[in-house]
């Protein structure tokens, strides 16, 4: 992916002026390509697991409102990409079993709990790259509102339409990301990075305990 972007960037810098920068256009390349193939890894394994629909509908919610709220991630692409992968098709499968009576309470709890959330939370910022200025942090709060309120209509859209599997979906998303945002969350995430930091370890003693042939 890393030899790709830069590919891509040295190509776009030769056939540009000398003001492009070809490192924001290389780190540029890179989260794009890396969303995208993160993107189709989850929907074909979804597609293989017969769970498409609940996964595109539960990656569009929380995909959305993490733009602009932030939230808690792994320290590699690759643990991102596996812990969210497995997460993703857990919730996904549980849409299934979420009866359709119950519509009206998952939604009046799902908006309860993504405006509190927000409210007290939101922006959540990478630690490594703090958001400082207080307009921006009101901008991305009031964008994170803004987002959860035309999510959650458009819940309703589709459960009138009797799509209430894509209705559920999107309220599960949602949840899914406004814990995300939380303490609680963060501990969740921290968990699957140092879980998937101690199997990344285990195969490095093992390939070094490997006598040569």
């Amino acid at each position: 992916m890393h030899y790709l972007a830069q590919k891509l960037a040295r190509s776009l810098k030769a056939n540009s002026g000398p003001t492009v920068d070809e490192d924001v256009i290389r780190y540029g390349a890179e989260v794009i390509l890396g969303a995208l193939l993160q993107l189709g890894i989850f929907l074909a394994t979804a597609c293989l697991c017969g769970l498409f629909y609940e996964m595109a509908a539960i990656l569009a919610a929380s995909a959305l409102l993490r733009r602009y709220s932030g939230g808690a991630h792994c320290s590699k692409y690759y643990r991102c990409t596996l812990s969210g992968l497995l997460t993703y098709l857990l919730l996904a499968y549980l849409v299934r079993y979420v009866s359709h009576e119950y519509y009206i309470f998952c939604l009046t709890i799902t908006a309860l709990v993504g405006y509190g959330v927000i409210y007290r939370l939101a922006p959540v910022d990478n630690p490594s790259k703090r958001i400082a200025d207080a307009i921006q942090r009101r901008g991305l709060r009031n964008k994170s509102y803004i987002a959860l309120t035309i999510l959650l209509l458009l819940s309703v859209i589709f459960r009138q339409q009797d799509c209430t599997v894509a209705a559920l979906a999107i309220l599960v998303g949602l949840l899914w990301q406004s814990f995300t945002l939380t303490p609680g969350g963060g501990l969740f995430i921290a968990a699957w990075d140092r879980f998937l930091t101690g199997i990344e370890a285990l195969f490095e003693r093992r390939k070094h305990d490997v006598p040569p042939a």
